[in-house]
């Protein structure tokens, strides 16, 4: 049976271990919140006792009963508690920041565990915990990532490896954000603009019936070729935009910022480089990367 540990038994916590194989793993987690004896602190224990998680008495006390530990606080708190636990860890012992960072800030906790006695796997939650729960997807990076793969998706858990070098998992997440968080922001402008007029199922269909028409990877390469060749017309269409939602007194933030994407094409000379639009992305991308060269 595995001994998994978790730092801080938030929302992502008590979801992930909801409904793990019975009988593969014995969860602990400390959370410094236990000892406020405030309402938080009687959740964490309900809940841990509902997903039969034991309370580990202090730090110390659930690295000593532990295999893997998951640490789950914030983005904030990452490289502190990295460095506090750094004495704790003892051979063999694996140590998986959790928590929604940069790569860079993945980099400084390696760094801080540099010398420990314990490995350091980094990992990125890929989803929704409360959505999928233990089938949550969790990308894992780092030497010994596989096997700890292994030893997690064996308790029930959803675990991939990504390759390349420390960073590289929340990276892959820090990128799916861009555009996943950055269709909801768009979305979001799009309907209390379209309220308005009363046109949102009619602009929202039109949408849907443009992207259907091709494959997401067609969509993809649709959008980035257009960018490359018209993006003097885009800009100057995007300001109309702007101009429209000034006047309806709504935030345009988002619809600046598509200006502005299309603007700094510009300055960079992507006209230069097509006449016509390239056949992919990976076309536009080569582009940006001599330009980038001649800097």
């Amino acid at each position: 049976m595995l001994n998994l540990g978790i730092i801080g038994f938030g929302e992502a916590g008590y979801y992930l271990t909801k409904n793990l194989i019975e009988g593969s793993v014995q969860v602990y987690t400390f959370d410094v919140a236990v000892n406020q004896e405030d309402e938080r602190a009687e959740l964490i224990a309900c809940r841990a006792r509902e997903n039969s998680v034991i309370l580990a008495d202090s730090m110390e006390d659930l690295f000593e009963k532990v295999e893997i530990v998951f640490c789950l606080t914030s983005a904030g708190s990452a490289v502190p508690v990295a460095k506090s636990i750094k004495s704790l860890l003892r051979p063999g012992q694996v140590y998986i920041d959790l928590n929604s960072t940069s790569p860079q800030t993945k980099e400084e906790i390696a760094a801080a565990l540099d010398g420990a006695e314990g490995i350091f796997v980094e990992g990125a939650v890929m989803g929704a915990v409360p959505a999928k729960m233990t089938q949550v997807p969790i990308n894992v990076c780092g030497p010994d990532a596989g096997v700890t793969a292994q030893r997690l998706n064996a308790a029930g858990l959803n675990i991939h490896v990504v390759e390349g070098k420390i960073g590289s998992a929340s990276a892959m997440k820090m990128f799916k954000s861009i555009l996943s968080k950055g269709m909801i922001a768009l979305i979001s402008e799009t309907v209390f603009c379209t309220e308005k007029y009363g046109l949102t199922k009619p602009v929202l269909e039109d949408l849907i019936n443009t992207i259907n028409q091709m494959t997401f990877d067609g969509f993809c390469n649709y959008v980035v070729t257009q960018a490359a060749v018209h993006h003097v017309r885009l800009s100057k269409e995007m300001e109309e935009v702007v101009k429209t939602l000034d006047s309806l007194g709504e935030n345009s933030i988002m619809t600046q910022a598509v200006r502005d994407k299309f603007v700094w094409m510009t300055e960079q000379g992507f006209a230069d480089y097509f006449k016509e639009r390239p056949a992919t992305y990976d076309e536009v991308v080569a582009v940006k990367r001599k330009m980038e060269g001649k800097k």
